[in-house]
């Protein structure tokens, strides 16, 4: 057993606990700054006149960049490392943040958001990867699992911002506040965020080994006189190797269950607020509906994360999907009663957001190093169409006249879908190999 398996195998130090951490703040200000439109958008509608499509376009602006970030940013990690892209991508957030607070007219605006969920989708992708390889075996399904709280948490601080700002300073204040802690975040990244060890073995980038041995000391280990030895793979090799023999139906029905999650999540996230403000509530009751079901998508991941090393992650988001879907519908039935509806949109975001949650712990697990952020990139990039579609067609669809319930209704047959696809998923459980490189010892678990 090399140094790095001997990492892997022993309880997490205090380190490898605050890089974890770090990763978490850092999905914390991505989730504020992607769904920081669901809670400023009536203002801006007010302020500007937006037709509900155009709305859906704004909504969905962020989440084209986020397919963009994620196809063609976040294979990058695996050439560049997971810390510099890391980095890169706050910069970039940061810089379409504070262009947001600027914008004179609608196009500009959503021409800041795509540059925002670009640098946001690449690190949806690396994220969980850099979590998942500075977690130990035991931990690992329970820290990515962790991570995704995120968004969640950075969801209900954007509410909570515009609670407090909009009304004195008005919607651009927001984007000033989410600009600014990204750049402040970008500065702590780039004192305490380290590299992965699984990258610098993997792809023994200049100076690797004196960067290995300066991460095994911070985490208590001797330095090492050489990297321990691995196979490596090309990108080409790694995407080719995702459609070889039985890969291709589990990297399809990866794909199909984490289009499903994104489809409802991005739906739910994005119009609740307004939706609410339709059924005939008020701005701040709509408002508290977007942040109790973000509280709600906060219980979902921690509580997957607590259960991911009890029941086969698989099987666990295969539930998830199936009750989000019911939840659905019965948020759908509730939208006349204000304290009802609340109540049911906490259930919501907790089965919504833990069906991302569990696609997020499923797809590391199952590749190997030298391919994770590319796989993860590919499934982030492709699920980013429910995403964008989500918002857009929600838009139409109330411009065409459908009441608020009846969307609920709709988008509870992606819930079905991924079901499906996952307990289908969980027939194909040997991990896959990259051009003949066999998956570290306990992948499949993802614990």
């Amino acid at each position: 057993m090399n140094v790095l398996e001997q990492v892997k195998q022993s309880p997490m130090s205090r380190a490898q606990v605050r890089a974890v951490a770090l990763c978490l703040v850092m999905n914390l200000v991505d989730g504020f700054d992607l769904l920081v439109t669901s809670f400023v958008g009536p203002a801006i509608t007010r302020e500007w006149g937006l037709s509900p499509s155009a709305v859906g376009v704004l909504l969905s602006g962020g989440l084209a960049g986020m397919a963009f970030g994620a196809l063609f940013l976040a294979p990058l990690a695996d050439r560049v490392g997971r810390r510099r892209l890391t980095l890169g991508c706050l910069a970039l957030a940061s810089l379409g943040m504070l262009a947001a607070s600027v914008a004179q007219d609608f196009g500009q605006l959503v021409a800041c958001r795509v540059v925002t969920g670009a640098a946001v989708g690449a690190m949806a992708a690396s994220l969980p990867v850099l979590t998942s390889e500075y977690a130990n075996n035991r931990r690992r399904g329970l820290a990515v699992a962790l991570i995704t709280t995120g968004y969640g948490l950075g969801s209900v601080i954007a509410g909570i911002a515009t609670s407090l700002l909009v009304g004195p300073l008005g919607w651009r204040s927001v984007f000033v506040f989410g600009g600014a802690v990204t750049a402040v975040l970008f500065v702590i990244g780039l004192r305490f965020l380290p590299e992965s060890m699984d990258y610098l073995v993997a792809r023994r980038p200049h100076d690797a080994l004196a960067r290995f041995n300066r991460i095994l000391v911070s985490i208590g280990r001797a330095p090492v006189d050489e990297l321990p030895e691995t196979a490596s793979a090309s990108r080409k090799v790694a995407l080719e190797s995702l459609f070889r023999r039985g890969n291709a139906v589990r990297t399809v029905l990866v794909w199909v269950a984490f289009t499903a999650a994104q489809m409802m999540f991005y739906f739910a996230s994005s119009w609740t607020p307004s939706l609410l403000l339709q059924a005939g509530m008020s701005n701040q009751q709509g408002i508290s509906g977007g942040v109790l079901f973000s509280l709600g998508g906060v219980t979902g991941a921690v509580l997957l994360g607590i259960l991911v090393s009890r029941v086969e992650p698989r099987r666990l988001t295969a539930a998830y999907f199936g009750i989000a879907a019911l939840v659905l519908v019965l948020f759908s039935l509730s939208l006349g009663t204000l304290a009802t509806a609340l109540v049911v949109a906490v259930l919501v975001g907790l089965f919504l957001n833990g069906s991302v949650s569990g696609i997020n712990v499923i797809v590391p697990s199952i590749y190997p190093a030298e391919a994770r952020a590319t796989a993860l990139g590919m499934a982030v990039a492709v699920s980013r169409l429910g995403a964008v579609l989500a918002p857009l067609l929600a838009g139409f669809l109330l411009e065409a006249g459908w009441a608020p319930g009846s969307m609920f209704r709709i988008f509870a047959i992606p819930g079905l879908i991924g079901a499906l696809a996952t307990i289908l998923l969980v027939r194909y459980a040997r991990a896959p190999r990259v051009a003949g490189i066999a998956s570290e010892p306990r992948a499949v678990e993802g614990v």
